[in-house]
């Protein structure tokens, strides 16, 4: 059956007031208007819905039951338009974002406080973890969006957008070390703390390290750059990290001269073309 809303709801105002008058009213339209929507939609279900009199308009007992049925619809489709409301007003919702930790830290975390002053109703969940495995539940619909750092994803329904550039080098404490580093060639007389080989950063210091013909040998590798500033910081070695991290977690750090000689690494925004982002994630992409 071809359903016509506006058919059930004329017939919903007309048997909650039970007169066509005030039907009219609250409908803004005419009361033949009403009586033809009436007659149709009685024709389309080849029954009676009304019993009609000077009194005004009484539910046959078959027009009770539908009226229940319908009421209880209607009333679900207008909690739903309501409910939707709340999610674009950002009343409701949820934001699925993938991101490492350290990026967390230097891209997210300003936004998710100015977001929050102004939506604390929105859930915000962050997922930490390797981007290549952050990708693959973006691609699946876990995520919303993604922010890493570089990119050599080729993936066709993955979008990316540039949203900064970040700095990054070799750090030491000086209690423990001098800058005697004057070529890539001099850093493996040194202890380096640096991070596992399938994470971008060390992806990317590794490509540099042979552009420069090195083969940079770490004494400690770890899953973070929390953990190498944490290192470089009690003396473990020299570390190789976003130098914005290192120096908010330790500013007694120091960079090396060679830091010069490292290109920024480029953060970037990864989101799914085969996907519509929520309301709640539009909005907070704005505040990145």
């Amino acid at each position: 059956m071809n359903i016509d809303l506006e058919l059930y709801k004329t017939f919903y105002v007309v048997a909650k007031h039970k007169h066509m008058t005030k039907a009219s009213e609250e409908l803004h339209i005419s009361q033949p208007a009403i009586s033809q929507s009436i007659k149709k939609l009685e024709d389309q279900l080849d029954g009676t819905l009304f019993l009609r009199s000077n009194k005004g308009m009484e539910l046959t007992e078959e027009g009770k039951m539908f009226y229940e049925y319908v009421k209880g619809a209607l009333e679900l489709i207008d909690n739903a338009e309501k409910e939707f409301t709340s999610f674009k007003t950002l009343d409701k919702g949820e934001i699925k974002i993938g991101c490492s930790t350290t990026l967390t830290k230097l891209i997210l975390m300003d936004s998710i406080e100015k977001f929050h002053q102004d939506y604390p109703n929105t859930n915000i969940n962050i997922t930490n973890e390797l981007t290549s495995k952050l990708i693959e539940d973006l691609k699946l619909g876990k995520l919303d969006f993604v922010i890493f750092n570089e990119s050599n994803i080729k993936e066709s329904n993955v979008s990316l957008k540039k949203i900064k550039e970040l700095k990054q080098g070799f750090i030491y404490n000086p209690i423990y070390f001098n800058d005697d580093v004057k070529s890539f060639k001099d850093l493996n007389n040194f202890p380096l703390i640096l991070q596992r080989p399938e994470s971008n950063s060390r992806k990317l210091l590794n490509h540099f390290a042979l552009q420069n013909n090195v083969n940079l040998i770490p004494k400690i590798e770890t899953v973070s750059q929390e953990l190498v500033t944490e290192f470089t910081n009690i003396g473990l070695g020299i570390g190789f990290a976003i130098i914005d991290l290192a120096k908010r977690n330790f500013k007694n750090l120091k960079e090396l001269e060679i830091n010069k000689s490292i290109p920024k690494i480029n953060i970037y925004l990864a989101t799914n073309k085969n996907t519509l982002l929520t309301f709640a994630s539009k909005k907070f992409i704005e505040y990145l």
